[in-house]
């Protein structure tokens, strides 16, 4: 790796090099767009701390293809969203072909592939976030006193996620799925600290969802494709009966299963069980709710399914660490 330089550094370096050109510079805040012989889209690159970063990618429709020996750093790990459009990553390592589609969370690492291993990827009217985590500038988030024991517990993890694999592709949960709209809200030049440090923290807290997700679903029993379109009939029936939501015996007979693999399939497949699915839902509804309308809380209430607003209030309190009160003063400030 380039001396004094991060991984992320280093990528976005062959990027501009040979895809990209930059459009602005800002010290928190890069934006490029895609080459228009190679493509089109924007790419956002959004720095909050030395080796805390995210870059947001704005319909991208293009090919590229990149050598590992262009990117050879063991302790990469990229996470990575997809919001809307499609990709298509080809590895021939792996001997098949990676598609993201809306929703999809991956986890994708170069580890010990050779250094002839090449990347194709293909982008049509792609929208995703992507986290890339240097495992070096970790350290700094740890306590100096315990930081090899951290990083051999992290490495642990990032393991246990992979399995000796390039990559893994799951499903993301709603709890990240809105954890990655409230990462688009902000105005990435941040003029006060209280927006910087909101956005850092709020993307500290995806990493840690995203990872500690990646670790259970490896967890999982086994369900079979008629199974997970049954717990997937009963995720839809559920937010679509928010306010009154059938009982865990109605809902098996619903879909056609018992409640037991009803409640072990909600665990696998969205890591909650059905009620507790529920109330995310409702508390993340009720969030976007008061952040981007002006109904009163009372009514926020009862729209995601509180007959007692103080009932909700307080769930929403014990679910954000804020009032709702609270959130909307500090979402009109953000």
């Amino acid at each position: 790796m380039e001396q004094n330089k991060n991984i992320n550094e280093v990528y976005f370096n062959i990027m501009e090099n040979r895809f990209l050109t930059r459009t602005i510079t800002k010290p928190t805040f890069i934006e490029y767009k895609v080459n228009d012989y190679l493509g089109s889209g924007m790419l956002n690159r959004v720095i909050l701390n030395k080796g805390l970063e995210f870059c947001l990618c704005k319909n991208h429709t293009f090919s590229r293809e990149l050598l590992n020996s262009e990117l050879d750093e063991k302790r990469f790990i990229e996470i990575n969203y997809c919001i809307d459009g499609e990709a298509t990553i080809g590895l021939g390592i792996e001997k098949d072909w990676i598609n993201l589609k809306k929703g999809d969370l991956m986890f994708y690492r170069n580890h010990n592939l050779p250094q002839a291993e090449c990347f194709n990827m293909e982008l049509d009217n792609y929208s995703g976030i992507v986290i890339g985590l240097d495992g070096d500038e970790l350290k700094k988030f740890f306590f100096p006193e315990c930081e090899e024991d951290m990083l051999k517990e992290w490495d642990k993890s990032i393991e246990s996620i992979f399995k000796g694999n390039t990559y893994f592709k799951v499903k993301a949960p709603p709890s990240i799925e809105w954890d990655m709209k409230d990462l688009l809200k902000y105005n990435y030049n941040f003029k006060d600290v209280t927006s910087l440090l909101l956005c850092q923290g709020k993307l500290m807290e995806i990493i840690s969802k995203s990872v500690s997700y990646g670790i259970s679903k490896r967890k999982e029993i086994n369900l079979t494709q008629s199974d997970k379109e049954y717990i997937y009939k009963a995720k839809d029936i559920l937010i679509k009966n928010i306010e009154y939501p059938p009982s865990i015996e109605e809902l098996s007979e619903m879909c056609n299963t018992n409640s037991y693999k009803l409640k072990k399939g909600f665990k696998e497949l969205f890591n909650n069980t059905p009620y507790g699915y529920l109330r995310e839902v409702r508390m993340y509804k009720g969030k976007y709710l008061i952040e981007n309308t002006d109904k009163n809380i009372s009514e926020i209430a009862s729209y995601v399914g509180y007959t007692n607003p103080s009932k909700f209030s307080e769930a929403f309190k014990l679910k954000f660490n804020i009032t709702p009160s609270e959130c909307r003063k500090v979402n009109k400030n953000i």
